[in-house]
């Protein structure tokens, strides 16, 4: 970037390369690798290719970003695409209380995004329907799969391990510890059948990272080697649960058997 070169005075979008698939929409949730830097300077102040940097995960044009310019910047866009977004301070660093180290409210910002997934609110897995649960386990059932699942619990003891049971079972490469998977869950606690967590509630899916202790010890460890466009059904024990505490903020109790219905989108590396 020359800067002798005097910048845009408003945003400016370019699709350096575009890719293959689905335009990201209003209100979708897009996963992208980026690279950042301002134009009077090559210092890069922000790289997700770095390694161990996840990628960024967003609402397409629904939510602020760190800088307003880019709010709208992706829309309409097709997933796999290389883009080139140039923001003016009026649009950017002037107008956003936060500015990395280095960077100025008189700055533009050049920023260069693949987008390397995109998804809808009502996302669902993509595979072969092989269970619905049941017997001793809880029966999972579904209108469509682009719709919450219903959990029915049965009657009985929960099981004293963790149980993985694949209800549909995706083609797509296996989660690893260490990937960013994109999710929709249901959360339903095993002692009266009721739903205390659901992705489907919320306008999108939700990230999970996968392997590094964020997340349920038995929803961690459950994750690990399920296929990308499956559905699958996780029974996690109060010992892989929420701990010695419980979760008095969603009504579980440290002694509550969890049950997780998991779709798992997407998986990216980190």
């Amino acid at each position: 970037m020359d800067p002798s070169v005097r910048p845009p005075d408003r945003t400016e979008v370019v699709v350096v390369q575009q890719g293959p698939g689905i335009a990201l929409q209003r209100g979708y949730l897009a996963v992208t690798d980026d690279v950042a830097r301002t134009w009077r300077s090559s210092a890069v102040y922000e790289n997700t290719y770095f390694l161990g940097q996840a990628p960024h995960v967003f609402p397409v044009g629904t939510a602020p970003l760190a800088l307003p310019g880019l709010v709208h910047a992706l829309e309409g866009i097709p997933v796999g695409s290389r883009v080139l977004v140039v923001v003016p301070p009026s649009e950017g660093f002037g107008v956003s209380p936060n500015r990395p180290r280095g960077v100025t409210a008189t700055d533009t910002a050049v920023v260069v995004f693949d987008i390397i997934g995109g998804y809808a609110g009502n996302a669902g897995p993509q595979g072969a329907v092989v269970s619905h649960g049941g017997g001793t386990l809880p029966q999972v059932s579904w209108s469509d799969l682009r719709s919450a699942p219903t959990v029915t619990i049965p009657h009985g003891s929960p099981p004293s391990k963790r149980v993985v049971e694949t209800l549909v079972k995706g083609a797509g490469p296996a989660l690893q510890q260490g990937n960013l998977a994109i999710v929709q869950y249901l959360e339903v606690t095993w002692s009266d059948g009721k739903v205390r967590n659901s992705s489907w509630r919320t306008p999108l899916p939700v990230p999970l990272p996968i392997g590094t202790g964020a997340l349920l010890p038995g929803l961690d460890q459950g994750l690990v080697g399920v296929t990308v466009g499956s559905r699958v059904l996780i029974v996690v024990p109060p010992s892989q649960g929420y701990g010695a505490s419980g979760a008095p903020s969603v009504g579980v109790s440290a002694s509550e058997t969890l049950v997780f219905v998991v779709d798992v989108l997407g998986a990216y590396n980190t």
